[in-house]
């Protein structure tokens, strides 16, 4: 079922996304090996949306949404944004995308200018883009801020005089600033107390609304990605391992890594009793990942096939996508 609003048409197609990270050793600093940051990723995301990426830190979430967004080169593969090509965009066309494409980052302060004044850095985007100019550009800047639930008088303000939440609202004012079309917002509320979370989250779904935005909702937090996601993908060591519509991802997980996570979530009625699922050993090194399936060193179902053979992003009968051989037997 998808959410009101989302279309079959998609926003954003991600077709086999790799970036590889060089690792330089000696005086020389030769290329001895990479880290596979992102190893060839696919995933299409619907017009009014909410897909969410989800994993353990270190799985290649964050890279995936500024690679998509071209804030760092791609390895290899395609992004599409509406049909126009994002990595083999230049000039005036990628200027164009930039505006339809935008991103709230994780740390509100670390994003902002500490030199200058919130008005100054979102006036500043929309005279780069030629959105506004001259009496129109403090109109509009103060337009996004109220509209984000701040006043206009804070756009004379720094970054250091807002608290965390309000600084995010103000990052979130700036993305909007360009009427863009999609929005990935990288963990956008990891940085912020726990009480101010929910005005953020309420915030995206309204703006969401308003504005007929897609989002790429990067997070950590299931609890969180089952109240905002229409769709959830599964990152481990730079792989997607599960995609599927949020009832049946949290109904029926049929991952093993999946089930993992899931397991971990705190219930909050003591009189419920839930499996814990403990995984063991750590997540293998991207710059050296285990041959076969990306998962089989910690995986409880291990077969000797995962060992050698790496499973592929297959379909079910429901629609649900899962690489692993115990749902898609090699034959």
């Amino acid at each position: 079922m998808s959410a009101p609003g989302v279309t079959d048409v998609p926003v954003l197609s991600v077709r086999d996304l790799r970036k590889y990270f060089p690792i330089r050793t000696g005086v020389l600093s030769r290329v001895t090996g990479h880290v596979k940051a992102v190893d060839g990723v696919s995933f299409d995301i619907h017009a009014g949306e909410t897909f969410a990426l989800v994993g353990e830190s270190g799985c290649g979430k964050s890279t995936t949404g500024r690679t998509i967004l071209r804030l760092t080169g791609a390895t290899g593969g395609e992004v599409f944004y509406q049909g126009e090509d994002v990595l083999g965009a230049s000039g005036e066309r990628m200027r164009r995308l930039r505006k339809a494409m935008q991103i709230v980052f994780q740390d509100p302060y670390s994003a902002l200018n500490p030199r200058m004044t919130v008005g100054a850095a979102i006036g500043e985007i929309l005279r780069v883009h030629r959105k506004a100019a001259g009496a129109e550009v403090r109109e509009r800047v103060e337009e996004v801020l109220v509209r984000c639930g701040l006043e206009s008088y804070h756009s004379w303000r720094y970054p250091h005089e807002f608290s965390g939440g309000q600084r995010q609202r103000v990052v979130i004012a700036r993305a909007l600033a360009l009427d863009p079309r999609f929005i990935v917002a990288d963990e956008p509320i990891s940085a912020l107390d726990v009480s101010i979370q929910s005005q953020i989250i309420n915030l995206l779904e309204e703006l969401q609304d308003s504005f007929q935005l897609t989002y790429l909702f990067i997070s950590h937090d299931l609890s969180v990605v089952r109240h905002m996601a229409d769709r959830v993908g599964v990152m481990y060591l730079g792989k997607l391992v599960e995609v599927a519509e949020k009832r049946e991802f949290y109904r029926q997980p049929l991952h093993p890594y999946s089930q993992a996570l899931l397991s971990a979530i705190p219930v909050s009625d003591p009189t419920v009793k839930k499996k814990r699922i403990i995984l063991q050993g750590d997540v293998p090194s991207p710059a050296n990942p285990p041959s076969g399936c990306p998962f089989h060193t910690r995986c409880p179902y291990v077969m000797d096939v995962c060992r050698t053979v790496s499973p592929q992003l297959l379909q079910t009968e429901t629609g649900h996508q899962v690489a692993c051989h115990l749902v898609h037997p090699v034959t």
